[in-house]
């Protein structure tokens, strides 16, 4: 299909502002629905767009929005980290699919990486999404990883403390270097690419890091996002040399205690479907698996 026999047109914005915002959560309220899963843009991701890109991130910030007459029809979300790549998640309008309108949008968002400079496109995937992965081998992506996606289930058992001579601090802008480096002895990558996840986070709506330590010593931390009454945690890690010594299963119960004393629900993890240390700790806490996403990697040349 060409370009002139596609329906409608595009609409790139860098966040949703009240124009579109209802129109794309019905959007993805109307796909979720028809498919049975949501492909990764739920209400609170959708909801998120609407608030203040960071500056670090802002050129690989972008919503593409496909209209129809005065109807929004599909809809495309590149986000980054401050690393050297980008994640999509896309959706179109069941009643609009196979007319090009997800190759357009994804061929944008392509081109946000382009103006990014990264070196690759992830394409965020559900398990089951067979259209998704038809048009992700059509644009020439290939397989990076997966992350299983896990909800709360059982709040476990204890009080309100930490123990174990843990502190934990809402941490702000001058924590950013001593976070860089707990990011990245725990997940790879540099300092600097991990301190720019974390100030892009300090102070945006709905975000809160936590600085842990012990005896005086920063150890680890723990990032949590929160919409309208539900939560995700991100950014959990420990240094290695602390590893294996229980801090992170103490952490992470006395967080979702925390949440959920708050009302919070559901509260969300996401691992890689390869780590089964990390898994089998948050199902140790409560954590059952809900679903599974692909990253499927589009190089940039």
């Amino acid at each position: 299909m060409t370009s002139a026999d596609r329906p409608g047109h595009l609409v790139t914005a860098a966040t949703l502002d009240a124009r579109y915002l209802p129109d794309v959560m019905a959007l993805v309220e109307r796909c979720a629905a028809h498919d049975g899963f949501d492909a990764g843009a739920d209400e609170g991701f959708v909801r998120a767009r609407s608030y203040p890109v960071p500056p670090e991130i802002v050129l690989q910030t972008a919503d593409l929005i496909w209209v129809v007459g005065d109807r929004v029809v599909g809809y495309a979300g590149t986000y980054g980290f401050g690393r050297d790549e980008i994640e999509v998640v896309a959706v179109v309008d069941p009643e609009w699919r196979r007319r090009g309108i997800g190759r357009a949008l994804i061929d944008k968002a392509i081109g946000v990486g382009h103006r990014a400079e990264v070196s690759r496109v992830l394409l965020v995937v559900p398990r089951f999404s067979v259209g998704g992965h038809a048009l992700a081998e059509l644009v020439g992506a290939k397989r990076s990883h997966s992350e299983a996606a896990m909800v709360l289930r059982d709040v476990p058992p204890g009080g309100d403390e930490l123990g174990m001579g843990l502190v934990a601090k809402i941490a702000n802008i001058s924590d950013v270097a001593v976070l860089g480096e707990i990011g990245s002895s725990a997940f790879g990558g540099s300092p600097e690419e991990a301190s720019a996840i974390s100030r892009s986070s300090i102070g945006a709506v709905g975000r809160t890091i936590f600085l842990i330590s012990k005896n005086g010593e920063d150890v680890g931390m723990v990032s949590i996002a929160v919409d309208h009454g539900a939560a995700s945690i991100a950014g959990f890690a420990v240094r290695p040399e602390h590893q294996g010594m229980g801090i992170g299963r103490a952490v992470l119960k006395w967080l979702v205690r925390r949440l959920h004393g708050d009302g919070i629900a559901p509260i969300t993890i996401e691992v890689d479907v390869t780590n089964d240390r990390a898994a089998g700790l948050y199902r140790d806490c409560g954590f059952r698996e809900d679903r599974i996403y692909d990253y499927l990697a589009v190089a940039i040349g």
